[in-house]
């Protein structure tokens, strides 16, 4: 009976050392594939958050593209009626009609900025609207004044369009500066 009772105790003790062997192996297992999600979540947390940086990054390159290009736009047409102006030339109503298209793509385009940011960005980009409003009114009122054959009040309006020219292209270059930092985060 000693070997029949010490089998059936080497059997139970057998049969929980594999049980306990057991339990830690699927512990272990868990732990090892809680560990494995964990860093596969850390891995598509990371890259979802350079996506969006990437995202946002184009997003904000076309609306700055775009403020650009409308400024070009708008520079071009108001040289091209300076011209007129420097001559004694009121301007004329398609002029004026051309220049209104594009002081109003400039408004539009640099309303976009607000939409992507960032704080300075925008804040450079409503300072541009803002000088694009003081050139365009500083023209027309220039134009205005040759129309009425008011020559005192043409030399001062010719003094307000350049201090506002000044003041348009100063804007330009912040936002520019604040666009370049904004794309190199």
């Amino acid at each position: 009976m000693d070997q029949g009772i010490a089998g059936v105790i080497a059997g139970i003790a057998g049969l929980v050392g594999a049980g306990v062997g057991g339990l830690a192996t699927a512990y272990g297992a868990r732990i090892g594939a809680q560990k494995t999600l964990e860093a596969a979540h850390a891995q598509v947390e990371r890259q979802s958050t350079a996506e969006h940086l990437h995202w946002m990054r184009d997003h904000r390159r076309q609306a700055y593209d775009d403020v650009m290009a409308s400024y070009a736009s708008f520079l071009a047409v108001m040289a091209n009626l300076v011209g007129e102006l420097l001559q004694g030339r009121p301007l004329p109503s398609d002029g004026r009609q051309r220049l209104r298209e594009h002081f109003l793509a400039l408004v539009e385009t640099s309303a976009r900025v607000d939409l992507w940011g960032p704080r300075e960005a925008q804040a450079h980009a409503q300072a541009l609207r803002e000088a694009a409003v003081d050139v365009n009114t500083a023209l027309t009122g220039w134009s205005h004044a040759l129309r009425e054959d008011r020559t005192s009040d043409a030399s001062r309006c010719a003094e307000d369009f350049e201090a506002a020219s000044r003041a348009f292209n100063e804007a330009r270059a912040a936002l520019v500066h604040a666009a370049v930092q904004a794309l190199h985060f």
